[in-house]
């Protein structure tokens, strides 16, 4: 008597289960991920500030994680989660190494299981100047460019340093005229 009770409720349940999935309800509905930041396999040119993952349920305020992994296997998040309703955030540190980096979560709903997942996404840094070769105008000695053309301002500054030598010469030869003139009176 005891199987047959059993196998009448594990029937019912089949067949409730049967109808409901013809029907489309659902009878469990865990957590999804509505949307990331950057975008799922994306390729970003210019370093995220921040990471974020969106669920379509609100999430709880403590027990979230997100962690942000570098190709070289390094954590590059800063570790502080913000939690504002379906969206959880962590800040990033400078990234400066090209190449595909993992973020990994975990998202905590009321009254329902976490959700574990990954997604990852793709930063193309910038080139790097190397300032032992950068120079900043290319020319010769004399201060001309490639073209044959002088900077601007050097000109100037000649002419300039020129007239100054020329006018303490001449203060010179005063002043030696002077002394002159004032030793010869005594």
């Amino acid at each position: 008597m005891l199987t047959r009770r059993k196998s009448v409720a594990f029937l019912t349940s089949l067949l409730i289960s049967l109808i409901s999935s013809m029907l489309g309800v659902s009878i469990a509905h865990g957590v999804e991920v509505t949307s990331t930041s950057p975008g799922i396999d994306a390729t970003v040119v210019v370093a995220p500030n921040f990471v974020s993952v969106t669920a379509d349920q609100e999430l709880l305020e403590f027990g979230n994680a997100l962690v942000v992994i570098s190709p070289s296997n390094e954590r590059v998040d800063d570790g502080l989660i913000t939690v504002s309703g379906n969206t959880v955030s962590v800040g990033m540190t400078e990234l400066t190494e090209s190449g595909k980096y993992l973020v990994e979560y975990e998202l905590l709903v009321a009254e329902d299981s976490p959700l574990f997942g990954n997604f990852s996404f793709r930063f193309q840094a910038p080139p790097v100047i190397d300032e032992s070769t950068a120079s900043p105008t290319p020319g010769s000695e004399d201060g001309s460019s490639e073209d044959g053309s002088r900077e601007v301002g050097s000109n100037l500054t000649d002419y300039l340093v020129i007239g100054l030598l020329v006018l303490a010469f001449f203060v010179l030869m005063w002043l030696a005229r002077f002394a002159r003139s004032t030793f010869r009176k005594e």
